[in-house]
């Protein structure tokens, strides 16, 4: 593996290497096209095919090494082969090349960056395994973002290659719209620049919101079918019903009244829940018992003369008892009605959006 890996990284080097070495970029810039268009168009005419797929190849190649020119590229993908054939071209082999460099990225660099910095790419892969079509469907649509920055960095994530594609192929095909409409016109060309006008640009970014208002709308929409089969009450009991008077509960309710909320509190057993009755609280006093009796046993070590009390069980939980107790006016009902919290003693269950009933057939909304 680490010698595969050695050769592509070498390949990849020495391509890119070539490219610079041969001063290939001369051949992509605007003047160059702008003085090879007819020659290039003439033999596009005599050997389409040929052509087509020689092009085809110089785009998937420059755009998996993520070399400069592919604008031009696109540009001259038009110019010489016409809008629909053009567009056909570029979009097809943009995607494949960005592919390869999202493929090459991730098996070259995925396994490093997962060692050196994996707890937080775990975050990273869990919002993509869940938005990372939206993710990159945006970035797409967005102008103002490298693409082959997006394909190199998204290689790095767990996002499966074939999302990657069909996302990526629907993504770029606006930006690649625009561009491919301009090489129609390449000889009336001064600069690039000038083919993405700010108001472009502008309406290129608001486009990369759509993915997210359509989720959001979808979302909506499922929330609002979901609650169709509930008819909304003519008015409400309460503002805020508490199901369990236990630490959550409790605190809950104690602030919605802080806020003049009206409130009704429902436990089907012991306020206070686990909590004071079973769990914190008598635990708590049951282990303070217990830590002395260990205390008593290490009196030597800490300079004291070895005594060890005989323990009294009954004794121990009737201080435990005594805990409680002393602890129970603070979340017992005469306390919560005090502070405006309407307490009801049952058991409820939710039967709707806004509302809980219970055995006894009591509603309350």
């Amino acid at each position: 593996m680490k010698v595969t890996k050695l050769g592509l990284l070498a390949l990849i080097v020495l391509l890119v290497g070539a490219f610079f070495a041969l001063d290939l970029g001369q051949y992509l810039t605007l003047d160059a096209l702008q003085a090879r268009q007819a020659a290039l168009a003439a033999w596009v005419d005599a050997h389409f095919w040929q052509a087509s797929a020689l092009f085809f190849m110089v785009y998937v190649c420059s755009t998996a090494l993520s070399l400069p020119g592919a604008s031009l590229l696109t540009l001259l993908g038009s110019a010489i082969f016409g809008i629909g054939w053009g567009l056909l071209l570029v979009s097809f082999a943009s995607t494949l090349g960005a592919s390869l460099a999202f493929l090459s990225a991730r098996f070259l660099l995925r396994d490093w960056v997962s060692a050196r910095f994996g707890h937080k790419l775990a975050a990273i892969d869990a919002g993509m395994t869940q938005d990372g079509p939206f993710y990159l469907l945006s970035l797409r649509l967005i102008p103002v973002f490298p693409f082959f920055l997006i394909n190199l960095l998204m290689g790095l994530t767990a996002l499966p290659l074939r999302t990657f594609y069909w996302v990526s192929q629907l993504g770029m095909l606006p930006g690649t719209f625009v561009y491919v409409l301009a090489g129609s016109q390449l000889a009336q060309l001064t600069s690039t620049g000038n083919i993405l006008s700010p108001g472009l640009i502008t309406a290129l970014c608001l486009l990369g919101l759509l993915p997210w208002l359509a989720r959001a709308a979808q979302r909506q929409l499922a929330l609002r079918r979901r609650l169709a089969r509930f008819p909304r009450p003519a008015h409400f009991d309460y503002n805020l019903l508490v199901v369990g008077a236990g630490a959550g509960g409790l605190v809950t309710s104690y602030i919605a009244a802080a806020v003049k909320a009206r409130v009704a509190l429902i436990e089907k057993h012991k306020m206070g829940g686990d909590c004071l009755n079973t769990g914190c609280i008598p635990s708590k006093a049951l282990i303070r018992s217990a830590r002395f009796a260990l205390e008593q046993r290490r009196a030597t070590e800490l300079g004291f003369a070895p005594h060890i009390a005989t323990a009294d069980f009954e004794a121990v939980m009737a201080r435990v008892a005594q805990v409680v107790r002393e602890v129970e006016p603070h979340d017992s009902v005469a306390r919560y009605e005090a502070l405006g919290v309407e307490c009801i003693q049952g058991e409820a269950r939710l039967i709707s959006p806004s509302g809980a009933g219970g055995g006894t057939g009591q509603r309350l909304s």
